[in-house]
């Protein structure tokens, strides 16, 4: 009781101490802009420190649960039921997306706005920021669902670990756990030993970060904020707050997913989630947050550390819900600003696009990310030449709640998937 009592306690201040993080960050970042600016090298240091064990922990625990799904029978995962979940998900997430923007119209009111208009039909090429955007936008168009497919597996294995591919390591790590099931029990042994050690070396290497996370979170935020041009955003306020309304359309289901699959209660739920979502929130990092996530789900949700393992990988590279929902969102978005009305057939064309544009837009920056919608709009006809400046620009506001969405659907759907027979493992009240 007196150790329950202590964790209780410890988990109430350490919650304590991130919500005033969060407060502190945000408003100096808005109060001194320029102060936000100028640690951005401490944050850029604070998120090295967790990218460094990130990529290692991937390949090792996919690679050695890989190998135990073949080996062994009682897994507790099944690869076919996760990616029917996923496909599932990321349809509604479409669905999702192309609803909002089609209710709240936010256009319309974008439409009005005599600073974006200029924006809009002027020529981007003399517009508030350096960047090239022709050069972001022939990127995009020129990358085909072709190019995804041979650029599932590296030519240089070391090449996709120094660059961080994350959907190449994941097609490696999947070719590794294959070969090392074939090999014989000693060597298959020695092959799981070292992939073992490995997890818990990088596991260790994450602790750093993890004792210096208020910090880090300060500087890290703190930074992001200061991106933020208050003047556009004052423009795009209304397409802002229909995004993140579509964003908590999402969350929403994912909380019921919670309620009926998760084998703890609704409230223990959330509680468990706070650091990862804490973590999505000031990183903006899909692959930043995964050991934090798999972390939750075993210790706080209970659910088994194999299937966990694969599962949340596996989820973070393809069911990102945000995405798919920020791009249909999109398309619908600048259809209605030029006027163009959209048919069912090219509804189902925009959900299904991004769906597949989420899954080629996997490992690259996040402006080229954004430019890749290009690749729904340009069939229907649709520019987006005159919307990426301003896209871009409030990015910094969207980006938290795109990636702090796909992770909670992504708890959400492993334990739908992993704990299928819901069995409900409520702890009796103390």
């Amino acid at each position: 009781m007196v150790q329950a009592a202590v964790k209780t306690s410890s988990k109430s201040s350490k919650g304590i101490v991130t919500i005033l993080t969060l407060m502190i960050s945000i408003t100096v970042g808005l109060t001194f802009p320029e102060f936000g600016k100028s640690v951005k090298p401490a944050s850029d240091i604070f998120l090295t420190l967790i990218f460094i064990p990130v990529i290692p922990i991937i390949f090792a625990s996919i690679t050695y649960n890989i190998t135990k799904i073949i080996t062994d029978k009682e897994s507790g995962i099944k690869i076919s039921r996760t990616i029917i979940m996923f496909f599932l998900a990321l349809i509604c997430a479409g669905i999702i997306g192309c609803l909002v923007c089609v209710l709240m119209n936010p256009g319309d009111s974008l439409s009005k706005s005599a600073e974006v208009s200029n924006m809009i039909f002027q020529d981007m090429q003399k517009s508030m920021l350096t960047l090239s955007y022709t050069d972001i936008l022939d990127s995009a168009q020129s990358f085909s669902i072709l190019d995804f497919i041979a650029a599932l597996l590296p030519k240089n294995p070391f090449e996709a670990f120094a660059n961080g591919s994350i959907i190449q390591i994941l097609s490696l790590s999947i070719l590794c756990g294959v070969a090392i099931a074939a090999l014989d029990n000693r060597k298959r042994g020695m092959a799981l030993k070292a992939l073992d050690v490995m997890m818990v070396l990088f596991k260790r290497v994450l602790d750093i970060p993890v004792k210096i996370l208020p910090l880090g979170l300060f500087f890290t935020i703190t930074s992001n904020i200061a991106r933020i041009n208050p003047d556009v955003l004052m423009s795009m306020k209304e397409f802002c707050i229909s995004v993140i309304l579509g964003f908590l359309g999402l969350i929403i289901l994912a909380i019921l997913l919670l309620i009926i699959y998760s084998p703890v209660k609704i409230t223990s739920s959330l509680a468990g989630l706070k650091d990862p979502v804490v973590i999505a929130f000031s990183t903006c990092s899909n692959q930043a947050t995964i050991p934090f996530l798999i972390t939750a789900l075993v210790s706080e949700f209970k659910l088994a550390e194999n299937a966990v393992n694969i599962e949340i990988p596996l989820g973070v590279t393809m069911c990102r819900v945000g995405n798919v929902a920020y791009y249909a969102f999109i398309a619908v978005f600048i259809a209605a600003l030029y006027n163009e009305p959209l048919s069912i057939y090219q509804y189902v064309f925009i959900i299904a696009g991004s769906v597949i544009v989420s899954f080629a837009a996997t490992g690259v920056s996040g402006i080229i990310a954004i430019g890749m919608v290009s690749m729904v709009l340009d069939p229907l006809n649709l520019p987006i030449d005159s919307m990426l400046a301003l896209l871009i620009i409030i990015d910094p506001v969207v980006d938290p709640f795109r990636t702090a969405t796909s992770l909670i659907m992504n708890a959400a759907l492993s334990c739908l998937v992993i704990n299928k027979n819901r069995e409900r493992r409520y702890e009796a009240a103390a």
